[in-house]
């Protein structure tokens, strides 16, 4: 985590008691655009090997869709928290001083305190790169259909060649019975004596 130090932008004349230290929530990006664009590709001529991978990449980015999926959720606790500290704080100070004050006034200079302002801003982040895992994840749903329709396609062609491999030998053995009748006849015509007969 890094520390900045800064200084509360509160309202009014309340003494700050010290100069609070600011702590910046890390956020860990989950997927590396880079390895996904990798991972996603597959190449039509292979596809026994991108049906393989399929599986384990799914589970892969899944879990890392998880994991940032509960970043956020760690991320807005903490922002609870600190409102809630920061909140009681102010309420306590005003009222050590005498002042009056309305929760929208604590709501405001809540919503102002530098650090709100930065784990907003680290919530913020971690909600896109949830949204970055998300789409990961949705990108191999849609490249598993893609499989799928490419592996019900190479079938259909491999079924196409073998019909038209049995057509071609039908149509060869055909041809090789006229042209022995074709020879009979030409042979008997001829006087000879029939080979296929003896």
């Amino acid at each position: 985590m890094g520390v900045a130090t800064a200084s509360n932008d509160d309202e009014g004349d309340a003494p700050a008691p010290s100069a609070p230290t600011i702590r910046v929530p890390k956020v860990k990006i989950y997927v590396d655009a880079t390895q996904l664009k990798a991972d996603i590709r597959f190449s039509p001529s292979d596809l026994t090997n991108g049906m393989v991978e399929q599986a384990a990449l799914f589970v892969h980015y899944g879990i890392q869709a998880s994991l940032s999926s509960k970043q956020v959720d760690d991320l807005k606790i903490l922002l609870e928290n600190q409102e809630a500290r920061i909140g009681r704080e102010l309420r306590d100070r005003l009222t050590n001083l005498g002042e009056k004050f309305t929760e929208a006034s604590i709501a405001g200079r809540v919503a102002r305190d530098r650090q709100i302002i930065v784990t907003k801003r680290a919530v913020n982040e971690a909600k896109q790169v949830e949204n970055v895992a998300k789409a990961a994840l949705e990108a191999f749903r849609h490249r598993r259909d893609m499989l799928v329709q490419m592996g019900l396609i190479s079938r259909e062609e491999m079924k196409g060649e073998i019909s038209v491999n049995r057509r071609q030998a039908q149509h060869a053995e055909l041809e090789s019975q006229t042209e022995r009748q074709k020879q009979r006849f030409l042979a008997r015509a001829a006087g000879e004596p029939d080979s296929e007969a003896a």
